[in-house]
């Protein structure tokens, strides 16, 4: 594995030496000299993402799929009963271990919503199972930061410190009006909502962009050769867009060298 290229994911052992993904491998092997490089294989992957699913499926019907390791069910009818939730939590658990692998760990929260639910799964993990409802919300919520839920990054985190938030409990107690002002619209009323435990159904959204990356090993590093990945880029793009039946109103080319010096085009 080439020193130059890097991580595009960490086990929880590899993390507790901060590595992540985007650590550059050399960086990587610094921090952690034991460390176990495995190089990407991305029809396994597919093929463990399509046996989680079925294996969820089993237990409790999947009505949306996130990305390649993360889905919600909706728990109807008499399985919206906390103890049967949890059953169903541990069956899931269960199958996933027989049918996809032992060492296959899952995090899974139960909550009113898929947003609090999602908040839950990672509140506790490698294999983790948290319920949040109403006997302990928003409590359970308060020991988290702003940007441990969905949604709040960097930006919306100095918004919402500009509002006078800057703990979660501030956030959870934080009027609909200010939640607007923060999120400078509607947004800021779904957020209110999805901390109350409502269920909110946000409107179809279309893709926008297209892209693809790549990570140039040391012998690519020329104009030319340089190019030729571009070009390869470029291509892989257009045939995407083909099969989505759509039209590019735009183009745009981003360079991050070594040192994280950026260039770009549009």
């Amino acid at each position: 594995m080439i020193d130059s290229t890097c991580c595009i994911a960490a086990t929880y052992e590899a993390k507790r030496f901060g590595i992540k993904t985007g650590t550059n491998i050399g960086e990587a092997r610094k921090r952690c000299p034991g460390l176990i490089v495995v190089e990407a294989r991305p029809s396994l992957y597919v093929e463990y993402h399509h046996r989680l699913i079925a294996a969820v499926d089993s237990c409790v019907p999947v009505t949306q799929v996130r990305s390649i390791d993360e889905m919600s069910c909706a728990l109807r009818g008499p399985w919206r009963e906390k103890e049967t939730a949890l059953r169903l939590a541990r069956e899931i658990k269960a199958r996933i271990v027989a049918t996809v692998g032992e060492c296959m760990r899952s995090s899974i929260g139960i909550a009113p919503n898929s947003f609090l639910a999602k908040t839950a799964s990672d509140m506790q993990k490698p294999d983790g199972l948290v319920v949040l409802d109403e006997g302990n919300l928003p409590e359970s919520l308060f020991r988290l930061e702003l940007r441990d839920f969905c949604g709040i990054g960097a930006s919306r985190e100095a918004r919402l410190h500009a509002c006078g938030i800057t703990t979660v409990e501030q956030l959870c107690r934080a009027s609909k009006e200010v939640l607007r002002r923060a999120w400078n619209g509607i947004e800021g009323d779904r957020m209110y909502a999805l901390l109350q435990g409502e269920q909110v159904e946000r409107p179809s959204s279309e893709r926008c962009t297209v892209g693809h990356s790549h990570v140039l090993e040391p012998k690519c590093r020329t104009l030319p050769l340089a190019e030729g990945v571009l070009h390869r880029l470029l291509q892989k793009a257009a045939a995407r867009l083909r099969a989505l039946g759509y039209l590019a109103a735009g183009l745009s080319v981003s360079v991050e060298f070594l040192g994280h010096q950026h260039w770009g085009m549009r």
